[in-house]
């Protein structure tokens, strides 16, 4: 007999609670998983159930001087205590007892002989008392409005003070007394108020207030003196699954729309977007200030509540209004009021900030310095030329010390302190410019005029003004959104408002001196990524250059997206296809990640931390890229007002006009972002696994690559009790339904690896795998795109590799529009070319699967399986030889046998290996059968039909062959079985994988891996020679 055996694990965390000052438990499935936060790291273990998943974690220290803690775990209607040592986080298990409800919350209490029992409260409203060391019931308590509850929580340290608030599918909070033993207990308090089912509830640490969450999407503190509602919270876009008091003042709460939410006061304090859906549970230090998470990808992440800065309202801003004639300035010629009515009003045209300074540009021409360390005006200048009812400002961002000012005659300004430079660079209106700084006293302004022309010029200050080039637009319609140098002055880059990216090398052209424009060098595009944000803007640009060499730019979009780029000096073979090389340079994409739902407006290096400013439902909020966490929120005037946010030597500085005043606030950058114990895998669900074949540090790893419905695909890796994400990339534009690698030609690990992933809209896509020189970590590299067919919506359902030669890959795809196509991938040449394409009428109806094989006789053979219960063989071969002109268009697939009715509807999954001269096919369907139909090859017929017709309780998702005949299956039900060549059951087990959509099995060592994805991931361990 086989053993299936679980191993590793990344689901959903559906509790969470502190152990002490530094461990952490979280629930992955069935496993308690305790981390040290201090070190960031995974300490211990312990699978505590067989099969049901873990709903409650409650700790009790065992007494004052004890180094051990138990544990009351509790799950479906199962629960048990666990002793964990607090020196070195080793779990002792405890034994399993049984309940006849679910369990809905689990608590400490005394009994009379102040011995320690675990109280639990039922689903139907009811509260056993158990003994904690034999599992009997003491007693319990019935409520008198016997109801079906969502949530409960309990309170009190003694079955004397013992108190049940009971969350209930009526919208109702109950409370009652849990002390009267074998009786009927009465509800002492009904608070009504939520307009939805109550999913959670909680006691506040006094007892003296309860709070509770609700499908209505708020969260609701009752005050049990008053017997009503004290404060109703709301703002989470989806239904609240959890809240916790975190110290006197502040509550957080955990919501399926993946954010924690810290209320303080009455209201949002911050906002914590942690994953894309789904925030469990939440739980909070005894210190009053870290929380903890738990989330639905499987991530546990820690973080410190009140150390960002948050801003709710206009009044919590520095306000800065123009002055008024009271005030006594410089200032000849002034004589209008800057608060009256009149249509000469004067207001702020626009405005530059440093960090305790601020320039502003009035509409009538005059430039001011308002001071924020005395809050006093100075007079730069005054109805300054052609200034009046026109100018464009920009700030030096890094410093703001700075500030470029355009005119509508085509001069500029630079202005640094009191001090003013000007030039003639235009012969119109300017309409955007942007200034850097390169050095001391050196910089580098952008400039672009009313008719589209575009001017590089270098400042040196109390030096000279000179121009560097004209900057070539490769269409006429090119406008400049976003443009950045680099620091030495070799590269440009400039982002549209159509969504391309437009790189230029300075090289070797000579800076004229003087200011002529015209006669300055043509800088010609050297490079460009059409469309690198769609068709939004490109508001948003860095260029970097490290002390090698290496050039690295990163653009911001309003399309919520950051993209990073190399640009290398020669094409490189793994270069990207949508990257357009026109001279000897090519951009390179390495990362694309989505930063906001809104758009992102700049992009900011602060000591080496990327932050991007975005906005998004009327707020300014300061992002770090690579954490994924937002550092600063306040309310501001929209990104389409006049706004500005600069780095200073504390933080940063952030203004923006709002009726006709200047707002700024300064804010700290010292807060961290979230400590991630875990990394999320997939929040939806995940619908294709792959193994790969790798090796670290000269030891077999179990690697796999996930495709889901998030349109991500993801390498993780699981070694040591730990599951890591290597590499997490989207390209797809929606879900992605199978995974594929392709063989490698060479035994040598050095060799380059190929995957393709297929989905929604077609998309058929090659990665290569890119390994780190010391072989620890890997990375994904788009290297191809298959053209799209068809203009209908129709999506790729499963794939399959045929063969490889050389650089040449055939792949089968199947089509939900009944339609397979044979591919051929050249590797060398990054291109998909269609070989054939079968009609859509031979299926008829949805294809749902494919496999390959080749026979023993050197034919290439090609299965499908469709909805209709029907799988079709195709002989390839012909393609593959290259007998048959594949450059010809309409090149038909022909059906060499059909077998109708192997499933009663479709076949869900199929897979193929040779026996001989035969071909053995092990089906799946929807009609929860398992189906092994064998083949005679010459020519194909069928041998034999064997027939497990209840194999599962329901859909079956995946099969895969084991060795020696045997097969794996999965299904919805949860189940992963194994059936030996009759299709008798050698072994089963129940995955924690909800949902189960993709099997896997590879090879590690003398064991075999069965890998199981849905919403989550697992893996099972067999034993090759069972």
């Amino acid at each position: 007999m086989t053993r299936l055996v679980p191993q590793y694990r990344r689901l959903p965390a559906t509790t969470i609670a502190f152990l002490s000052d530094n461990l952490l438990a979280t629930a992955n499935g069935s496993t308690v998983d305790i981390y040290d936060v201090r070190l960031k790291t995974l300490v211990g273990s312990c699978n505590v159930f067989d099969s049901v998943r873990i709903h409650g974690i409650v700790a009790r220290l065992c007494d004052a001087d004890s180094r051990c803690i138990e544990v009351l775990v509790f799950g479906s209607k199962q629960w048990t205590v666990i002793r964990i040592h607090l020196d070195n986080a080793r779990v002792e298990p405890g034994t399993v007892f049984y309940v006849d409800d679910w369990i809905k919350a689990g608590h400490w209490v005394q009994d009379d002989k102040q011995a320690w029992q675990v109280a639990l409260a039922l689903a139907h409203n009811q509260v056993h008392v158990m003994d904690s060391t034999h599992g009997n019931c003491i007693y319990n308590v019935q409520c008198a409005e016997r109801c079906i509850l969502y949530a409960a929580a309990l309170y009190g340290d003694t079955l004397q003070t013992l108190v049940v608030a009971a969350g209930t599918v009526f919208n109702k909070v109950l409370v009652w007394d849990a002390w009267t033993k074998d009786t009927e207990a009465q509800v002492r308090v009904q608070l009504s108020g939520h307009e939805g089912v109550v999913f959670g509830v909680r006691f506040g640490k006094n007892g003296r207030r309860i709070m509770s969450t609700s499908d209505d999407r708020s969260v609701r503190v009752w005050n049990l003196d008053e017997k009503s509602a004290e404060t109703v919270f709301y703002g989470h876009g989806a239904r609240v699954w959890s809240c916790v008091e975190v110290d006197g003042d502040r509550l957080v709460s955990a919501a399926e729309d993946g954010t924690c939410r810290v209320w303080r006061n009455g209201e949002t304090e911050d906002v914590w977007r942690l994953c894309p859906k789904n925030v469990w549970a939440v739980a909070a230090h005894r210190d009053g200030r870290m929380v903890a998470a738990a989330c639905g990808d499987g991530a546990v992440c820690v973080w410190t509540v009140g150390g960002r800065q948050r801003i709710e309202r206009m009044d919590e801003l520095d306000t800065i209004a123009l002055p008024g004639p009271e005030q006594a300035l410089n200032w000849p010629d002034r004589d209008i009021d800057p608060g009256s009515d009149s249509k000469e009003r004067e207001f702020i045209r626009g405005f530059a900030l440093t960090w305790d300074s601020a320039l502003v540009v009035t509409n009538h021409g005059h430039i001011l310095r308002h001071s924020t360390l005395n809050n006093s005006w100075d007079v730069v200048a005054a109805k300054y030329g052609a200034l009046s009812g026109y100018a464009m400002v920009a700030a030096e961002s890094k410093a703001g010390n700075v500030a470029a000012i355009g005119m509508r005659d085509g001069t500029v300004l630079l202005v640094c302190g009191n001090s003013i430079r000007s030039a003639q660079l235009h012969t119109c209106s300017v309409q955007w410019l942007t200034v850097t700084q390169r050095s001391d006293n050196v910089y580098d302004v952008i400039t672009v005029d009313n008719s589209g022309d575009i001017v590089w010029s270098l400042v040196t200050w109390d030096a000279s003004w000179q121009a560097v080039a004209r900057i070539e637009r490769p269409t006429a319609g090119m406008r400049v959104a976003s443009a950045a140098v680099s620091h030495d002055g070799q590269w440009l880059v400039i982002g549209t408002v159509t969504g391309s990216v437009y790189v230029y090398k300075h090289g070797d052209v000579k800076t004229i001196n003087g200011l002529d424009a015209e006669t300055a060098t043509l800088l010609q595009v050297a490079c460009k990524w059409p469309q690198a944000h769609g068709q939004h803007t490109v508001s948003a640009v860095s260029v970097d250059v490290d002390v090698v060499g290496n050039v690295r730019i990163v653009s911001g979009g309003r399309d919520g997206w950051v993209r990073t780029f190399n640009v290398l000096d020669s094409v490189p073979a793994d270069a990207a296809p949508d990257a357009v090389c026109v001279g000897d340079v090519v951009l390179h994409c390495t990362s694309r990640v989505k930063v906001t739902r809104g758009w992102i407006e700049q992009l900011l290096c602060v000591d080496g931390q990327l932050l991007a400013v975005t906005f998004f439902r009327k707020r300014l909020e300061l992002v770090d890229v690579e954490a994924a966490h937002i550092v600063v929120s306040t309310v501001c005037a929209g990104g389409a007002k006049l706004w500005q946010v600069v780095v200073g030597s504390a933080g940063v500085r952030i203004g923006f006009v709002k009726s006709g005043l200047l707002r700024t606030v300064c804010v700290p950058l010292s807060q961290s972002a979230p400590i991630v114990l875990a990394t999320g895998i997939s929040a939806t669900d995940i619908r294709a696994v792959c193994a790969i074949d790798v090796q670290i540090g000269g030891r077999q790893l179990c690697v796999a690559l996930l495709g889901g419905e998030d349109g991500h695909v993801r390498i993780i890796k699981c070694s040591d009790m730990q599951l890591d994400v290597l590499a997490n990339v989207r390209r797809h534009r929606s879900v992605i339904r199978c995974i594929q690698s392709i063989p490698s030609i060479s035994l040598d690990s050095d060799a380059s690896r190929f995957v393709l992933s297929a989905g929604a809209g077609s998309e058929l896509r090659c990665w290569r795998l890119n390994a780190s020189s010391g072989g620890d970590t890997l990375a994904l590299v788009d290297w191809a795109l298959a053209p799209v067919l068809d203009d209908r919506d129709i999506r790729i359902m499963d794939i399959a590799v045929v063969h490889r030669e050389l650089s040449n890959v055939w792949i089968v795809a199947a089509y939900s529009d009944a339609s397979v196509v044979l591919w051929r991938l050249d590797i060398d040449h990054q291109t998909f070319s269609c070989a054939a394409r079968a009609a859509s009428d031979i299926h008829a109806h949805c294809v749902l699967s494919a496999a390959s094989v080749k026979t023993n006789d050197g034919r290439y053979l090609v299965l499908t399986g469709a909805s209709d219960g029907q799988i079709i063989v195709w002989d390839v071969s012909v393609f593959i030889a290259g007998t048959v002109d594949v450059a010809k268009p309409n090149v038909a697939l022909q059906a060499v046998l059909k077998i109708p009715h192997v499933h009663q509807s479709g076949v869900n999954t199929l897979c193929a290996h040779v026996d001989g001269v035969d071909i053995v096919v092990a089906s799946g369907g929807d009609d929860c059968s398992i189906s092994l139909t064998r083949i005679g090859s010459t020519p194909p017929s069928v041998q034999s039909v064997t027939r497990n017709e209840l194999a599962h309780a329901s859909a079956i998702q995946g099969v895969a062959f084991l060795g020696g005949g045997s097969i794996c299956s999965v299904s919805t039900d949860q189940r992963v079985a194994v059936w030996n060549q009759h299709l008798e059951l050698q072994d089963m087990a129940i995955t924690l994988v909800s949902d189960p959509s993709a099997l896997e099995v590879s090879t590690i060592g003398d064991d075999l891996q069965i890998m199981v994805a849905g919403i989550g991931f697992e893996t099972f361990t067999m034993s090759r020679s069972c």
